[in-house]
């Protein structure tokens, strides 16, 4: 098969074939990037369109947001249970990883069709990624096993008025924290070692950008020092040095990350001339 040619979304059930839908999204992805085709490529059409750019979640995945979000509202609102930032933390986990998951099984087959690449060097890749990216994930999960760390120490004598001891509801956050380390570390992983998916110019400056653009997409690290920090959710009034540093924290995750991904949209805001479609 012939990958450099437009993408003719006949039949999906074709090996290699990618649906209407993806060839939508790939060109709505294209175009905001300055490049007006109608057809792209199969191989953009297979990878760019698996990530649903311009698209509604599909009908299962909005079910899946929907039953998670309900719970959760009645698990925060409604009981006295210890763990409730926690249980977020991990569902946001969860869902990322899913998405993630199924975005692979449509890089599989890109890869099948155009052969085995070599993925780029460690220090390429980095750059590739970015260094704010990294840098934020050392502190998201650095900084929350050190903050996890310091709650346990100041743990109070007393529960709050809960009927559990403060100890559990920090246990609990310190296990969303490795979740959401376990979460970014498989999918930075494969971004950072996955071979180079192109056959021409264009599709590898599309591999780069796809590769820098995922891990902000189904891993976005700042949602766990949120929802995984057990300093302002455990019921306790905390020491005044401990809260700032919380914050200090909070702010240096968020700032970081949002620095990095003003830095890979401005990188890849305009595509350069290349064969993406017709």
């Amino acid at each position: 098969m012939i990958v450099r040619e437009p993408a003719l979304p006949v039949d999906p059930r074709l090996p290699g074939e990618p649906t209407l839908l993806e060839v939508g999204s790939t060109r709505v992805w294209l175009a905001r990037r300055g490049v007006l085709v109608w057809l792209p490529t199969r191989l953009l059409a297979l990878r760019i369109g698996a990530r649903g750019f311009g698209l509604r979640d599909r009908s299962a995945s909005a079910i899946v947001v929907a039953v998670l979000l309900s719970f959760g509202w009645f698990l925060v609102n409604k009981t006295d249970l210890p763990g409730k930032g926690a249980f977020l933390a991990v569902s946001f986990a969860v869902v990322q990883v899913l998405r993630w998951r199924r975005v692979q099984s449509r890089e599989r087959l890109a890869e099948s069709l155009t052969g085995a690449g070599t993925p780029p060097s460690p220090r390429a890749a980095a750059n590739q990624v970015g260094w704010w990216y990294l840098s934020s994930v050392a502190v998201t999960f650095v900084g929350g096993a050190v903050l996890c760390a310091a709650s346990f120490l100041t743990e109070p004598p007393s529960s709050g008025g809960h009927w559990y001891p403060p100890s559990a509801e920090i246990a609990l956050h310190t296990f969303a924290l490795a979740v959401g380390a376990g979460a970014t570390a498989l999918v930075l992983g494969k971004a950072l070692r996955s071979p180079v998916i192109a056959e021409d110019t264009a599709s590898r400056l599309i591999d780069e950008a796809l590769r820098a653009e995922d891990v902000y997409r189904y891993t976005a690290c700042a949602w766990f020092a949120l929802f995984a920090m057990p300093v302002f959710v455990v019921g306790w009034e905390p020491p005044a040095l401990l809260e700032r540093f919380a914050w200090a924290y909070l702010a240096t995750v968020a700032g970081m990350q949002l620095i990095g991904w003003l830095l890979v949209r401005h990188r890849y805001r305009r595509l350069p001339p290349g064969f993406y479609g017709r």
